[in-house]
């Protein structure tokens, strides 16, 4: 498999959007970004239509070998978009041989310019990518870390019958997923300055998300 260090400096000076899958997602009508550089976290490609037309500035990031065993892992294989996954996914490459594949870096508060990429989960690996990309602006959209009751994904509003469905006993509980927004906060921090240190900025559209590191901005505000 090919690494993803083809992807570096691929967008100098263009905008992009990391799309995570929370709760602030549901609402959000996604085509103003059609024409910028979109980086879809696990299931936050069931916001886009990618199975047709060109997959230049699309990409889908994971860490999770276990999305393969959700209903939108078809939808995943069949898009027309970049795919990154984790050396991790080994065993598994002679089924996605045409994915792009990355290392974890190690969790230093500094970041070095290194082919590598952070990990704790997949929406600090796909801020790492837009950072190493060129992006120098980097959008984030449905990157909550908290629930609504408990509710943690945008695709758990709609109807049960169109909900994506696990093929096997995988579910997260809530005590897994409020470990990893913790573990999270600490990298999200190591990023900013990362960022920083190229004149890049990051801001994050979830006007409630309990991440404080980075500047909040309406989306309405970003794509009018």
């Amino acid at each position: 498999m090919r690494s993803y260090n083809i992807l570096i400096n691929k967008h100098q000076g263009r905008r992009a959007f990391v799309v995570g899958a929370g709760t602030s997602l549901f609402e959000l009508d996604l085509s103003p970004i059609i024409n910028d550089v979109v980086i879809s976290v696990n299931s936050s490609i069931l916001k886009f239509d990618w199975q047709d037309g060109i997959s230049d500035n699309r990409y889908w990031v994971s860490n999770d070998s276990a999305v393969r065993y959700w209903s939108y892992w078809k939808d995943v294989k069949s898009s027309m978009a970049t795919k990154l996954i984790r050396d991790s996914w080994e065993k598994y490459f002679n089924e996605i041989p045409e994915f792009l594949v990355f290392s974890p870096r190690k969790l230093e508060s500094n970041l070095q310019d290194e082919e590598k990429l952070c990990f704790t989960s997949s929406v600090p690996t796909a801020i790492d990518l837009a950072i190493q990309m060129g992006c120098n602006e980097i959008f984030l959209l449905g990157v909550d870390h908290y629930f609504v009751g408990r509710l943690s994904h945008f695709w758990q509003y709609w109807p049960k019958e169109k909900q994506p469905k696990p093929l096997r006993t995988i579910l997260a509980t809530y005590s897994m997923q409020n470990n990893i927004f913790k573990l999270n906060q600490h990298v999200y921090s190591a990023l900013n300055e990362y960022a920083k240190s190229k004149h890049i900025n990051i801001y994050n559209c979830s006007l409630h998300s309990r991440i404080s590191v980075f500047e909040k901005v309406k989306y309405e505000d970003i794509v009018k």
